[in-house]
């Protein structure tokens, strides 16, 4: 029985499955009850009564109801990026999971579990701060084709994820 309350309190963790190299563009986006979708999901507890007759009948005990809220995802077009600095660019996206140097141009990788994105950092003159000049985007199993729009919002949904 426990079990069975776990499992379904498991699957409702699912949410909508996207195939890879694709983006669910309805993520997040307002419904028709706020600015949030939520799924409602009913739970039924039953309980068995002691014998008074040559079987025990299993009865509903009480429902309960709960509503779960999506994490709303706002997506973010990789055309507004370029040309941010350093620093507003990682309030967009959030930190990096490594920094690469080579000489005055700054690599910046952000992984999900399916794709690699990196972020070019180059200063416009010597001297200058370094701006978003170029982007790539890759799997990080096999050699499938994935675009940059696709990998950063990968990037930015498990960003969410982690708070």
């Amino acid at each position: 029985m426990l079990l069975a309350i776990i499992a379904l309190g498991l699957s409702a963790c699912g949410g909508s499955t996207v195939p890879p190299g694709t983006t669910n563009t309805s993520y997040g986006q307002p419904t028709s009850q706020g600015s949030v979708k939520t799924t409602t999901t009913k739970t039924t507890a039953t309980t068995t009564r002691p014998a008074t007759g040559a079987t025990a009948a299993k009865k509903p005990k009480s429902k309960t109801e709960s509503t779960v809220a999506a994490i709303p995802f706002k997506p973010v077009p990789t055309e507004t990026l370029k040309g941010l600095s350093e620093t507003d660019f990682e309030s967009k996206i959030g930190a990096p999971e490594m920094i690469r140097a080579e000489g005055d141009i700054r690599v910046w990788q952000y992984r999900s579990e399916q794709c690699s994105f990196d972020a070019f950092f180059v200063p416009k003159a010597e001297g200058d701060p370094r701006e978003l000049r170029h982007m790539l985007a890759r799997m990080r199993r096999g050699n499938n084709a994935i675009t940059l729009q696709d990998c950063l919002d990968q990037v930015v949904k498990l960003n969410l994820g982690r708070g």
